[in-house]
């Protein structure tokens, strides 16, 4: 049995939805102007024939009182009526008006012309009636008689150039829609894709990207200074972290494989040896054993640093509501290594210690830092085994400056500290445990967090690292952060 597919249509584009909802909107727009326009033209039409119908009965009447017609002569029988009052009455008809008179009786007596109209209430003022999709205009007036008696004249206008007028206007108003739509077509049209250009643009943009061009392709910021500029913005910051990670990921693997290189090598070959013939020597098979020991002690010294390295990467986005205290946790840090190192002599030097100095950085990692750099200072000391520590204050910012007086470095050495896997002293680094790795994490630490990290050194005279960090002056923030940190212990 055959089963049938169905494809579903593909959905209207975000262009054509709003082509369809401008369309609607100019159409609405378009037609309830010409309607008012046509309302307005058609009261003021109406309004002009009232009037003229009006001037035309009270011409009427004057001309029929001036005459004073002998209203009961006439009847439906002419040869009783007067011949001078057939023929006024005969002038004053025309193509378009009929007149009608009724005795005091309220008989009709005569009328110029036989019309189906409505019947309407007698008043002296005209009006517009509309009987059988024609219009009529009719008034009513009293009319004195030649006698003394009393009758009534009922005037009656068929405007007929309006009714032909009012088909012409229609032709024109249906023509003038049918260009509404055409034009409210064009121009929603038009207007939808002006609007949506940066978004098509961003899109095209976003379809070129790929690992390859990741690194070269940003979303060109429109001249306009409105939500698409913030937009794109957004995008190219987007686009930075994601070449970040994809950067930092292939950094991990090509750090990871150099690096390992030799010790596996190393292992691996101490192990081949042993299995060839080292393990019948026992003195060799304990050697083997220690040096493969200590290699893979230092495999996973070296991984665990570049997992922590590739952590720091991103720590302002995991980290980002964290607070940190400058001058309890520097002094937390400081009795620690007092405690470690009993030889040295460390100074803590803080002129703020009674205050509270806040900054936005997670503990862990301020911790992290003063520990790479303060382990360094240790590590790299000689004769003068003494380290100081000095926390400063300005107004915006905090310096945290590490004194040592070791080895010192070069200026080459000095632009390359902070980079991966760089040591400046090979031999003792390697003796020492150093991978290389420390000074990168702390550097990218600072860096996640908004801060600065440099370095002053003399050769053979020791160095001085500084780091800086902008203070977190939000009173409400800090409080904020106070009570989170209290509902956690609680």
């Amino acid at each position: 049995m055959r089963l049938l597919s169905f494809q579903l249509k593909q959905p209207l584009s975000l262009k054509w939805k709003w082509t369809i909802l401008l369309f609607l909107v100019f159409n609405l727009i378009g037609v309830a102007s010409l309607m008012g326009y046509r309302h307005l033209s058609q009261e003021q039409a109406l309004a002009a024939i009232k009037a003229n119908g009006q001037m035309r009965l009270d011409q009427t009447q004057s001309v029929l009182k001036a005459a004073k017609l002998d209203i009961d002569r006439l009847g439906t029988n002419a040869e009783n009526a007067s011949a001078d009052d057939l023929s006024l009455l005969t002038a004053l008809e025309n193509s378009e008006t009929s007149l009608r008179l009724y005795n005091s009786a309220n008989q009709l007596v005569y009328e110029t012309r036989r019309l189906d109209v409505p019947t309407v209430a007698a008043s002296p003022q005209v009006d517009i009636y509309p009987y059988k999709k024609q219009l009529f205009v009719i008034g009513t007036v009293s009319l004195p008689g030649r006698d003394g008696t009393a009758g009534t004249l009922q005037y009656i206008y068929r405007p007929l150039q309006y009714q032909d007028w009012l088909a012409k206007q229609q032709q024109l108003i249906n023509w003038v829609l049918v260009a509404i739509l055409v034009i409210s077509l064009v121009f929603a049209y038009g207007l939808a894709r002006y609007l949506l250009l940066p978004l098509e643009y961003l899109n095209n943009t976003l379809d070129l990207v790929e690992e390859e061009s990741l690194s070269t392709i940003r979303v060109r910021k429109p001249r306009s200074n409105d939500e698409w500029s913030d937009l794109n913005i957004h995008v190219n910051r987007l686009l930075d972290k994601i070449d970040g990670y994809v950067q930092n990921q292939k950094q991990f693997v090509e750090d990871v494989s150099h690096e390992l290189r030799t010790p596996v090598a190393i292992v691996e070959g101490h192990l081949q040896m042993l299995n060839r013939w080292g393990k019948d020597d026992p003195e060799i098979l304990a050697e083997s054993i220690d040096a493969s020991l200590q290699e893979i002690t230092r495999m996973k010294d070296l991984v665990q640093m570049m997992l922590d390295l590739s952590r720091a990467e991103h720590a302002e986005v995991d980290y980002k509501d964290e607070m940190t205290e400058i001058y309890a946790t520097t002094r937390q840090v400081f009795n620690n290594f007092v405690m470690l190192y009993p030889n040295f002599r460390f100074y803590l030097d803080s002129e703020g210690e009674d205050k509270e100095l806040y900054v936005k950085i997670y503990r862990n990692h301020f911790e992290q830092i003063l520990i790479i750099l303060l382990d360094n200072a240790v590590k790299y000391s000689t004769n003068r085994q003494e380290i100081h520590i000095a926390v400063s204050a300005s107004f915006t910012t905090v310096e945290i400056a590490i004194q040592d007086f070791g080895e010192g470095m070069s200026q080459e050495d000095k632009q390359k500290v902070f980079g991966r896997f760089y040591r400046v002293d090979k031999a003792r680094s390697r003796q020492k445990g150093g991978n290389g790795l420390g000074l990168s994490i702390a550097k990218q630490l600072v860096d996640s967090y908004k801060g600065r990290i440099y370095v002053e050194s003399v050769l053979h005279h020791g160095s001085i690292f500084y780091v800086e960090f902008p203070i977190l002056l939000d009173k409400a923030e800090i409080e904020k952060n106070k009570k989170k940190v209290l509902t956690k212990s609680l």
